[in-house]
């Protein structure tokens, strides 16, 4: 990290000079992330508590200007409003407020249906001032209780959820989300991936709270500041959303040592991927694919499978398909082509070449020896 903001100094030293230190630390914030904007998706609300004037559905596309929303609370509900900022397509803050009238206290009220699509896996943290809030994640399907002390983890590519808020307290929620590159490419492939186990995210999707002391969460809290606004607030964002992701990394990296993470997840991940391979049927993903959906690297993917089950990942879903194609021509009568579409060829002469190399004869051969025995 040090060096990235070493070598993005040095490159825009210039630029520092020209424009000053507000622009120079957003360039270098932009550079290190890759930060590109108009492409993040809208959020989608559909509201469960309103007003009678208000509209029962909202959208609120992405901008990389701080925006509020207001929630369409009855009055004598309370109040409620949230405030978002963009910070680049792979990263933003979104922080909400409720506030109760006392007569409805002890309660569980629900807000709303909340649906979002990222355009990767993504790392979400939700994190809460006061109160207590129930998450019934659709998502996976789950329900998940988090307080102060206690902050939601979500590793996924969308969210969908209904949160249901505890009216004995007002509360202030913070969010923040992260999609897994820029992750890497502020903390590193081994940085980032302990962060994942720490958290117990070794799959996407996957939902988990975890104590977290306050002192971690506290600039991620403050990431907001009610007194500064325009490029200001988003400077000042940037800067504690790095500072907390730090603090985070930090945290879960001292409980979790290397050499006890990389056994570990060896042993967990790999023996979920196996068992992923061995029930799947046509196209088989690529390693990149593979990469992403288990949030490691396509390279420490493979070797710690081919360690622990003798061959890559290719070759041993390779030869346990072709064994099964043999298996399904002794024993059924499905088409060959069929045997092939299912076993994941995209032509069925590749599949008889694969099954030729393996054999020594083509599947048509065994075909007609069994019919003619």
């Amino acid at each position: 990290m040090l060096a990235k903001i070493c070598v993005s100094y040095t490159n825009y030293r210039q630029v520092y000079t020209n424009c000053g230190s507000g622009v120079f630390l957003t360039v270098i914030f932009r550079r290190i992330i890759g930060m590109s904007h108009t492409t993040y998706p809208t959020l989608h609300i559909s509201w469960l508590v309103e007003s009678e004037d208000s509209s029962p559905a909202s959208a609120f596309p992405a901008s990389s200007e701080p925006s509020r929303i207001d929630y369409p609370f009855p009055p004598e509900v309370g109040r409620g409003w949230s405030d978002r900022i963009l910070m680049t397509d792979d990263l933003f803050v979104y922080k909400a407020f409720h506030r109760f009238n006392p007569k409805l206290a002890n309660q569980l009220l629900p807000l709303g249906e909340f649906k979002f699509t990222f355009p990767e896996n993504t790392l979400g943290i939700q994190t809460v001032q006061g109160g207590t809030i129930c998450h019934r994640e659709h998502y996976p399907k789950t329900e998940l209780i988090y307080k102060p002390g206690h902050d939601l983890f979500r590793y996924a590519d969308r969210l969908h959820l209904t949160p249901l808020i505890d009216t004995s307290s007002d509360s202030e929620m913070t969010s923040l989300s992260v999609s897994y590159s820029v992750l890497r490419r502020l903390l590193g492939d081994e940085l980032s991936q302990q962060v994942l186990a720490g958290l117990e995210l070794t799959h996407s999707p996957q939902v988990k709270v975890k104590p977290i002391p306050l002192h971690i969460t506290a600039p991620l809290h403050r990431c907001i500041s009610p007194a500064l606004t325009g490029r200001l607030l988003t400077l000042f964002t940037q800067a504690k959303v790095l500072e907390y992701l730090c603090l985070l990394a930090g945290h879960v990296s001292k409980q979790t040592s290397i050499p006890n993470f990389q056994e570990k997840r060896k042993q967990k991940v790999v023996h979920e991927l196996h068992e992923y391979l061995v029930t799947l049927e046509g196209r088989l993903p690529s390693l990149d694919e593979l990469s992403t959906r288990y949030g490691l690297s396509s390279r420490w993917l493979n070797a710690s499978f081919s360690k622990e089950y003798g061959r890559s990942i290719y070759a041993f879903i390779s030869d346990l398909r072709l064994n099964e194609s043999h298996a399904a021509l002794l024993e059924g009568n499905l088409a060959i082509k069929a045997i092939s579409a299912r076993m994941g060829y995209s032509h069925s002469n590749h599949f008889t070449t694969a099954f030729r190399k393996k054999f020594g004869y083509p599947p048509g051969s065994l075909r007609r020896r069994r019919q003619s025995d």
